[in-house]
């Protein structure tokens, strides 16, 4: 299939209650993963890009990458960049094919955010792609953007609406409500009551952050209450290594690197088939295509 927008399969996961699956490649072999996971249980998929990732490997290459997958794909896929704070960087990814991208104003003032998020919002609109926008400060390290614990901070409530309300046709809204990128190093608090006043008051879909670590109940939990979206970032770069680590313990003599290439695949496309069924989506992928 064509590379599809997310906002209108994620509309569709939140009416429905299930969440989509969105894991950040790393290179070829990592989408090829994502993407065979997902085609194995009928499930819609988003694909994530870091801007580390994308100034790597090149905007053109990216592009072509996931378009290839995709249209061999009988699931629906997104093509999505993540956490970027550059707006030059969003023109790029944009006019290389993107389908969606993420403004990460969170860092700024309330006001500010708005006032930036809302002109990315209309540069999306006016190019027919999808934007997600964040506001509150979510913990952890998330590639060059680290957070420590006393700086993340819940999403303000009324501040939520008002930044919803000034883009009412916004893919996917990513407020923070206590995940944190990276491993947990304790229980991660997640702030239920303000995700469900959150959801409750608006019908954009939400984007769960920080979804390495989580339970499947936390993850059951917040979907049910309007995540349609749910990051995963750590645990693929993880098990990207450990494919490669993991067959070199078991075999040292090993020097044919096809079968390092073809254990990293199956490592990571384990853990996406094991998400997506978490998640509820597997199977959704017929009407995540006609709401796409």
């Amino acid at each position: 299939m064509a590379l599809v927008s997310m906002g209108p399969m994620l509309r569709r996961a939140r009416a429905d209650g299930f969440g989509i699956a969105a894991y950040n490649m790393i290179d070829f072999n990592s989408a090829r993963s994502i993407i065979s996971g997902a085609s194995d249980l009928a499930a819609p998929v988003i694909v994530q890009v870091s801007v580390k990732t994308v100034k790597h490997w090149g905007y053109a290459h990216v592009a072509t990458w996931v378009r290839m997958l995709a249209e061999d794909a009988p699931v629906p896929v997104a093509l999505h960049l993540d956490h970027c704070t550059d707006i030059d960087v969003l023109k790029r990814c944009i006019d290389a094919g993107w389908t969606s991208v993420m403004f990460d104003g969170s860092a700024l003032p309330f006001a500010e955010n708005l006032e930036k998020s809302s002109l990315v919002y209309a540069l999306t609109e006016s190019a027919g792609v999808g934007l997600e926008a964040e506001i509150g400060a979510i913990g952890g390290v998330e590639d060059d953007k680290v957070v420590n614990d006393d700086q993340s901070r819940l999403a303000d409530y009324d501040e939520c609406l008002r930044f919803v309300a000034a883009m009412p046709n916004l893919a996917v809204f990513a407020p923070a409500i206590g995940t944190a990128h990276g491993f947990y190093k304790g229980e991660a608090k997640i702030a239920y009551d303000l995700l469900e006043r959150i959801t409750k008051a608006i019908p954009t879909p939400i984007a769960l952050h920080g979804g390495t670590g989580l339970t499947d109940d936390q993850f059951r939990r917040c979907i049910a209450l309007g995540c349609g979206k749910v990051n995963i970032s750590t645990m693929h770069k993880r098990l990207f290594i450990d494919g490669f680590v993991g067959l070199k313990a078991e075999k040292p003599k090993l020097e044919e690197p096809l079968p390092f290439i073809a254990a990293q695949h199956d490592a990571m496309k384990a853990d996406v088939m094991a998400c997506i069924r978490t998640f509820g989506s597997a199977g959704r992928a017929a009407e995540a295509s006609d709401a796409a």
